[in-house]
C-alpha cells in the first residue's frame, strides 16, 4: 500500500534519528525490559513522540513479552507494565460493537486460524490517563487487538499477524491519528468522503450501490429464512428416521424388529408378528411372511441387532423353528426361512465385514435360508420410496434369494435394474 508522507525501511533504529520522523510501523519490539541490574529493571523505549502501528508475534518469543509500560498523568504512580501472553486454548472472541466490518471479518479469521490465541493481558487497572481501547478480546480476557493512549506519547496500534491484510488496518491507523493530530499526518478530512457532498455522478453510483446492497440483504434474508426452515425439516426428518427406518442401521431388539416389520409392509409383504402371540416363555420366530404375488410362498423370519458379527448359531435356532412350525402346521410345503441381521452396528455400513463363511451360508441355503443384512434392507426401502413400481420386482428378488443378500448384493441389483430401458425407450 501507499503510505502518506516520507517513508523509509530500516532494520535497526539506531540507522535513524527518530526525532525526524512520525510513525513507527513494525513487528518486533519498541520497548523492552532491561533487568540486567539487580537493584533496578530499566525499560528502555522508542521515542514518546511516535505512532506506532505493532503487528504482534505469532507465537511465543521466550517465556516474557511485553508490549509496552506506561506511565499516568499522577508523576507519583508506578507504571504499568503491559504483557503478552501465548498459547491460551480457544477462538471464540468477542469483537467491538459496530467495528468496522472488514477489520471484523480479518479478526474473526485470525482467531479461527490459530490453534490457541495470543494477544494481550488485559490489565485490572491502568494508570489515570491512559486508555486501552480493545477491538477483539478472546478467551481468558486477552485482547487480541486494540489501541494504547497515554499521556505526552503517540497513539499505540497493535493487530495479530495472521490478519489477511495489513492495508485496511494501517489506513485506520492513520485516520485515527489525523483525527488526534493532523499537523503531522495531514491528508484527506473526514468530511470529504461524505455523500452529502457528492457530485452527481457519485451520487448516482453511490445510489446504485445502495439499491443493490438492499437487493442483496433481502434476498440474503429469504435465502436464511429458507436455509432455516429446510435444517428445520430436516432435523425432523432425522428424528423421524431415526426412530424408524434408520434402526435398520443400528438398532438392536424391539427397535430393530419394529423397523424391519415396519420396512417389509412398505415393501408389499403381508408380516404376521408372532411376537404378539406367542406366549413370553414360548417365543419362537419373529415374523411369519407372506406375499400375495405367490400365495403357497411363505418364511419364517427373525431379526436379530448385535455388535460383532453374525453368529452360526441362530441360523440353527431357525431351523428348529421350522421344525416345530411343520409339526404343529402339516403345511404342504416347508417355509423357507430368513434371518434379518444387523451386525457390527458402530461400524459404518460401508465398511463392515463379510457376514459368516461360504461353508456357513451354503447349508443354510439349501434349506430354502437367507440371510439378509438389514442395512441391504434399508437400501431396498429408500429404492421403492423413490421408485414406487419396483416394490414387486424388490419382493421377487427377496424371495428368490437364499444364502446371503447383502449390501452389495442389493446395490449391484438395483444399479441393474436402472440399467435396464423402459418400453418407451
Amino acid at each position: 500500500m501507499d503510505l502518506p508522507g516520507t517513508v523509509k525501511v530500516i532494520t535497526d533504529l539506531d540507522s535513524v534519528d527518530q526525532a525526524e520522523w512520525d510513525a513507527l510501523i513494525l513487528n518486533s519490539d519498541y520497548q523492552a525490559v532491561d533487568t540486567r541490574n539487580a537493584f533496578t529493571t530499566k525499560y528502555p523505549r522508542v521515542a514518546d513522540h511516535l505512532y506506532i502501528f505493532k503487528v504482534l508475534p505469532e507465537g511465543r518469543q521466550g517465556d516474557y513479552g511485553v508490549l509496552d509500560r506506561v506511565s499516568g498523568l499522577n508523576n507519583a504512580e508506578d507504571g504499568v507494565t503491559l504483557a503478552l501472553r501465548w498459547e491460551v486454548p480457544g477462538q471464540e472472541i468477542s469483537v467491538k460493537q459496530g467495528f468496522d466490518r472488514e477489520l471484523r471479518s480479518s479478526l474473526v479469521e485470525a482467531a479461527d486460524s490459530r490453534a490457541a490465541q495470543s494477544g494481550l493481558d488485559n490489565p485490572k487497572a491502568l494508570p489515570a490517563g491512559v486508555v486501552l481501547d480493545a477491538f477483539a478480546v478472546g478467551p481468558q480476557g486477552i485482547v487480541l487487538a486494540g489501541t494504547l493512549s497515554a499521556p505526552n506519547r503517540g497513539e499505540v496500534w497493535f493487530v495479530p499477524s495472521e490478519v489477511s491484510t495489513l492495508g485496511p488496518w494501517i489506513t485506520a491507523a492513520f485516520a485515527s491519528w489525523r483525527r488526534r493530530d493532523p499537523k503531522k499526518f495531514p491528508g484527506v478530512p473526514d468530511w470529504w468522503a461524505s455523500s452529502e457532498w457528492y457530485s452527481v455522478a457519485e451520487s448516482a453510483v453511490a445510489r446504485r450501490i445502495a439499491e443493490e446492497t438492499a437487493t442483496f440483504e433481502e434476498a440474503k434474508t429469504k435465502f436464511e429464512a429458507s436455509l432455516m426452515q429446510l435444517e428445520s425439516e430436516l432435523e425432523e426428518a432425522r428424528k423421524k428416521a431415526t426412530a424408524g427406518s434408520r434402526q435398520l442401521l443400528r438398532g438392536q431388539d424391539d427397535a430393530l424388529q419394529d423397523a424391519v416389520r415396519d420396512a417389509l409392509e412398505e415393501l408389499g409383504f403381508e408380516v404376521r408378528d408372532m411376537d404378539l402371540e406367542w406366549e413370553d416363555k414360548e417365543r419362537r420366530e419373529d415374523f411369519r411372511i407372506t406375499d400375495s404375488d405367490d400365495p403357497k410362498w411363505l418364511v419364517l423370519g427373525d431379526a436379530t441387532g448385535v455388535t460383532g458379527n453374525a453368529k452360526g448359531g441362530k441360523m440353527a435356532v431357525l431351523q428348529g423353528y421350522v421344525t416345530k412350525f411343520v409339526f404343529d402346521e402339516k403345511p404342504d410345503d416347508i417355509p423357507g426361512m430368513w434371518y434379518l441381521l444387523n451386525r457390527e452396528i458402530e461400524k459404518d455400513p460401508a465398511v463392515r465385514s463379510s457376514i459368516l463363511r461360504a461353508d456357513e451360508i451354503e447349508p443354510f441355503a439349501a434349506q430354502q435360508g437367507l440371510i439378509l443384512d438389514t442395512t441391504a434392507l434399508f437400501v431396498l426401502l429408500r429404492h421403492a420410496h423413490e421408485e414406487p413400481d419396483d416394490k414387486p420386482a424388490i419382493r421377487k428378488f427377496l424371495r428368490t434369494s437364499f444364502g446371503l443378500a447383502g449390501l452389495s448384493d442389493v446395490l449391484t441389483w438395483i444399479q441393474s435394474r436402472q440399467a435396464v430401458p423402459t418400453p418407451s425407450e
